[in-house]
């Protein structure tokens, strides 16, 4: 399965302010992308409108799944997505975020879920609701729903935010079970959460 993402003369617009204006570029399967700016710049504007969660003032985003064009209503069964402004479920408890999260998409069938959550520091919170989680742990727990999905996409916006030294390390561990044939897309101003990647686009 080979997806690609297309951006044809994509704009976008708040009031009288063009964040970003006539973006042509193709996410190509298999590609590892950061897009790099400065804060403000609309990093995160790009990532919403690639995933179909903010829409373009003008030009358009096309999905493609083997070359056959994908209906934007079906987008969200190819991607997973993390991004700092992105709530959790704070009533749930961990593993109730993590049975719901993988109701929703399949995990994936390469990794140890229990593994991860033992790597990650959060294996004895199981109980624990996440409203009662530190900022870190709670950032810990979206990238083990986003990198965990089985998808073909993965959108992520400064993933390493409240994550300390042990934690970005962690992270790049994460990355580095991904599958060649998987793409990812970085937002971010810090090396450390973008240093695998292949390309670079500037949204300055």
């Amino acid at each position: 399965m080979a997806i690609e993402v297309e951006l044809k003369q994509v704009s976008k617009r708040f009031k009288r302010d063009w964040i970003i204006q006539h973006v042509d570029y193709t996410f190509a399967s298999g590609d590892n992308t950061a897009v790099l700016g400065a804060n403000g710049s609309g990093k995160s504007t790009l990532l919403k409108i690639l995933c179909g969660y903010m829409a373009t003032t003008e030009g358009e985003i096309i999905w493609r799944n083997d070359g056959q064009e994908i209906d934007p209503a079906s987008w969200h069964h190819f991607f997973a997505y993390t991004a700092p402004y992105l709530e959790l479920i704070e009533e749930y408890t961990l593993q109730e975020c993590l049975d719901f999260h993988f109701s929703l998409k399949s995990l994936r069938t390469d990794i140890d879920l229990e593994e991860w959550l033992e790597e990650s520091g959060l294996s004895k919170h199981k109980s624990k609701q996440v409203q009662n989680f530190s900022s870190g742990m709670k950032q810990r727990l979206k990238l083990i729903l986003t990198l965990g999905s089985n998808v073909q996409i993965y959108f992520l916006d400064e993933p390493c935010s409240n994550l300390d030294e042990s934690g970005i390390q962690w992270y790049q561990q994460l990355i580095s079970t991904l599958s060649l044939d998987k793409t990812i897309v970085v937002a971010s101003n810090s090396h450390d959460e973008y240093a695998f990647c292949d390309k670079t686009i500037s949204v300055n």
